[in-house]
């Protein structure tokens, strides 16, 4: 169920022509996993501050605010409502902004709502600043999970992107750690497609 909050959000990013993608928690049941959060993170793809002005004004309009004055240059602000509070981004996650293949590689998830490609969403968990055992976990998680859809080469890719290869390769041998043999035989799948590419 989506709160009011977010629905509102959703409605005025639709208004505004503005697509809104799911990152952290809120996205993970595009990825096949189930865990809750209380974090609300949204994405807005906005190509200009002006766009971005009349976004803010329609949320006033409708008694969401800011206490920031949000530029198209930040990485996020806050808003606040009577019924919730969220972040929202202006880039997939702090540590880089949105390129043509990853807006291309986007998946409509509902209405005017996108998720990133399972490997693009890998990668934003990944690359955060602040990246937590939760996030890696979100990851271990995702790759069993979509083992079977994963374009490898396109990780391959984007990790080097990002420079990002050692700590993917660092949270993998977490798969190392399985005691369950069914968990083992999904963890050499996973590594052994990942080491075909090396």
């Amino acid at each position: 169920m989506i709160s009011d909050f977010l629905q509102i959000t959703l409605n005025i990013a639709t208004d505004c022509n503005i697509p809104i993608v799911l990152i952290g928690g809120l996205a993970l049941p595009a990825y096949n996993i189930a865990r809750s959060t209380l974090d609300l993170d949204i994405c807005i793809y906005v190509k200009s501050q002006e766009d971005l002005n009349q976004f803010i004004k329609m949320l006033k309009k409708n008694k969401i605010s800011t206490s920031q004055i949000p530029k198209i240059s930040q990485n996020l602000f806050r808003v606040f409502g009577m019924r919730g509070e969220a972040e929202i981004w202006l880039k997939p996650c702090d540590a880089f902004h949105w390129d043509d293949q990853m807006v291309e590689k986007t998946q409509k998830f509902f209405d005017n709502v996108y998720v990133l490609s399972v490997e693009d969403y890998i990668l934003t968990k990944l690359g955060r600043s602040d990246r937590s055992s939760i996030d890696i976990s979100d990851i271990l998680k995702i790759l069993i999970a979509n083992k079977d859809n994963l374009d490898w080469e396109y990780i391959r890719f984007r990790l080097k992107w990002a420079d990002l290869e050692r700590d993917f390769k660092e949270i993998l041998k977490g798969f190392k750690l399985d005691v369950n043999q069914n968990l083992r035989n999904l963890s050499k799948e996973i590594l052994d497609n990942f080491k075909k590419l090396n």
